[in-house]
């Protein structure tokens, strides 16, 4: 039987869950097309579906057709198994595993955002996040290490992507000069934020030192409000300039998991 403090700890992790394998079974599936035909256009029918061509597989390790066909099968199988909260141990390890063993036969086909979805996935199915919300409630093991667990992946999602962009090129501006004059980043907000020298140096100092500062700000939970809106709006800004895949959408996903609980009537509270 879970205590007060136990479900609040629990219910943000099940929304991460619920939203995250949404999010993973809209991309792996038509449904990305019918909500963005341009990001879609590589689900055929399922994402990482064999196509006629030359094989670009890792290591050499070219699967059969037919086998590549029932893991992207599988991956969704799974993935909706994660999303409804059954057996999330197996279902989101295999969500994982043979979402990378699809990947690996593309290499070329390789995005980050995929690489968050799959490691994502197998990180919840670690976790209590089937404990509530789920179509079979499982007893939790540890809330609190669960929830640290989610919180250490976004972190270390938002350091990466900081570490990354601390160089001369990004600060003053001229990596996002490329991608402006290329179309990669476009629209209303991106002629306003980028279009002088001047105000791309601005906006590539300040994205690259956000994603620094949502480290600190996201794991103490004194500052965590502060850091979910600044989340928020970095993904926000960026969606309708560079519309980065999913990647956006899952990070909002995970998220969820942090928001905090307000004590109950009993003044049990849900920090960690």
């Amino acid at each position: 039987m879970l205590t007060a403090l136990e479900r609040a700890l629990l219910r943000p992790l099940a929304w991460t869950r619920i939203a995250f394998a949404s999010v993973l079974l809209i991309r792996t599936t038509p449904l990305m097309r019918a909500i963005d035909p341009a990001i879609g256009s590589d689900v055929r029918p399922l994402l990482g579906w064999p196509q006629a061509g030359i094989s670009t597989a890792a290591f050499g390790w070219v699967l059969p057709a037919a086998v590549i066909k029932i893991l992207c099968i599988a991956r969704t199988v799974s993935a909706a198994s994660l999303l409804l909260g059954y057996r999330p141990l197996v279902s989101g390890l295999a969500c994982g595993i043979t979402g990378y063993a699809v990947v690996m036969q593309d290499v070329f086909g390789f995005t980050f955002t995929q690489t968050l979805l799959y490691l994502g996935a197998a990180l919840l199915a670690t976790t209590d996040c089937a404990s509530v919300l789920s179509v079979r409630p499982e007893q939790s093991r540890s809330p609190r290490t669960s929830q640290i667990l989610i919180l250490a992946f976004i972190v270390s999602v938002y350091f990466w992507a900081a570490f990354c962009k601390l160089r001369r090129d990004w600060m003053d501006g001229r990596t996002l000069e490329l991608f402006y004059q290329e179309g990669k980043l476009q629209g209303p907000l991106a002629d306003l934020l980028l279009g002088t020298a001047r105000r791309r140096a601005i906006a590539g100092s300040a994205v690259a030192l956000t994603e620094l500062a949502l480290v600190p700000l996201l794991w103490f939970r004194k500052t965590r409000w502060i850091g979910l809106v600044m989340a928020i709006g970095v993904h926000v800004t960026i969606e309708p300039m560079a519309r980065p895949d999913v990647f956006g959408w899952g990070m909002l996903a995970l998220l969820l998991s942090l928001v905090p609980q307000q004590p109950n009537e009993k003044g049990v509270g849900a920090g960690y």
